[in-house]
């Protein structure tokens, strides 16, 4: 029998922001540990959280073993390593709140027409698995993250643009310039015409990658339900597209999955120079139906692994956006909701927020627009590129490009 333990803790100060102020302040310190027992193909989970009584949890754990929930994987053996991001980011509480309020105060006094709205979090986590194989991870990471609604005051919306800023330190310059860039320009309308143009996304593109998540898993592709069944080798997308799953933990991510799979060099292909080469897999499905784990395993602490799609993302294009774009006018995707792919790859959806960007730069907002595609000339003919930058530096959010079929399809909201 092998005992593992899978724990993660997180300790959180969240600031609701109503109307550019601070209107309630939660703190959490939560530590939550799964104890995992394999034995003879089956695993036996127990959890608490908080502090607990080892022995009992063990027990607990060994009576899920007559359960027989099958699970015929390896531990990950005689590996260890620690990353730590959080020791050297030293903001404190109050640190944090005060540099809140004085955001807080330049948006009001810069942007008195708007109102900024949701949250504003100091998050530190630590992520620990140790097994009886002599496997010893501990992943630990400390970061502010500012998710702010932007409505103007004269409008019926419930938000007309989205800020969102991620870092291993507060920069109140930077911060202020990724929740803003959008504001300046507000009161420009402008127009483009109906037809196919560049389209680059920031703080969504996950939106464009379902089709993927869903067609690419690994159980999918092994029971022939995805429309890459049976095509693993073969050219599908453009040369100078490749999705990964990565794991480098200085893209903010944990460097092993919930089974303590490590990649090498942090990263696998999926896609490669659009190639596809494997689906995502856990290490369950993978064993299942012959694939490679892929670091795919997620979970809460105290259920088995199963497959995630966790670290998904597209390989940068070793270009900025400007030369990625090479001056043509483009259309920066701040808010879509309700698009989706069918069944076949097609995609289509309503673009909620939007605003025109030349040469970098933001010049105007655009009326209420469409865009649609397909999965195989999103990432084929039409695919430009994931960009090395974003609207402030270092920030793990890069900008993707592609050429889409666009709409007008209302006026300004």
């Amino acid at each position: 029998m092998i005992k593992e333990t899978y724990a993660t803790t997180k300790k959180e100060t969240t600031l609701t922001i109503t109307n550019n102020e601070i209107t309630a302040v939660q703190k959490s310190n939560t530590t939550k540990t799964g104890i995992r027992l394999y034995n003879n193909g089956y695993i036996g989970i127990a959890g608490a959280i908080g502090a607990y009584d080892e022995t009992k949890l063990i027990d607990h754990a060994k009576t899920k073993l007559t359960f027989k929930i099958p699970y015929n994987c390896d531990p990950t053996h005689a590996t260890k390593r620690t990353e730590d991001f959080a020791s050297d980011f030293t903001l404190t509480v109050p640190e944090f709140v005060q540099k809140t309020e004085t955001l807080l105060a330049r948006l009001k006094s810069e942007y008195p027409n708007f109102n900024f709205n949701h949250k504003i979090a100091l998050q530190e986590v630590e992520i620990k698995l140790i097994n009886d194989l002599s496997t010893d991870f501990t992943y630990r990471d400390k970061t502010v993250q500012v998710v702010l609604l932007i409505k103007h005051k004269k409008s019926k919306n419930l938000a007309d643009s989205y800020g969102l800023y991620l870092s291993r330190e507060f920069d109140l310059d930077a911060a202020f310039k990724a929740i803003t860039e959008s504001c300046a320009i507000y009161d420009e309308k402008v127009t483009v015409p109906d037809g196919k143009m560049p389209v680059v996304l920031l703080l969504s593109p996950e939106m464009l990658l379902e089709k993927f998540y869903g067609d690419l898993n690994g159980r999918a592709m092994g029971t022939g339900a995805s429309m890459f069944a049976g095509k693993i080798g073969k050219k599908l997308f453009a040369d100078n597209f490749t999705l990964l799953v990565d794991h480098d933990p200085l893209e903010y991510g944990c460097f092993f999955d919930s089974e303590g799979t490590v990649l090498p060099n942090n990263k696998i292909a999926l896609i490669e120079n659009g190639i596809l080469k494997s689906p995502f897999s856990c290490k369950k499905i993978a064993k299942q139906y012959g694939y490679t784990p892929t670091g795919s395993a997620g979970g809460d602490y105290d259920s088995v692994p199963a497959i995630s799609t966790e670290g998904i993302n597209i390989k940068s294009s070793g270009k900025t956006l400007n030369e990625l774009l090479d001056n043509r006018k483009a259309i920066y995707v701040v808010m879509a909701s309700g698009g989706d792919f069918t069944a076949q790859g097609e995609y289509a959806s309503p673009i909620q927020a939007a605003f025109l960007m030349e040469n970098g730069k933001l010049t105007g907002r655009l009326p209420q627009l469409s865009m649609s595609s397909h999965i195989y000339d999103m990432f084929g003919a039409d695919f430009i590129g994931r960009a090395t930058d974003s609207n402030v530096p270092n920030s793990p959010f890069k900008y993707l490009a592609l050429n889409m079929d666009v709409s007008t399809i209302g006026d300004w909201l």
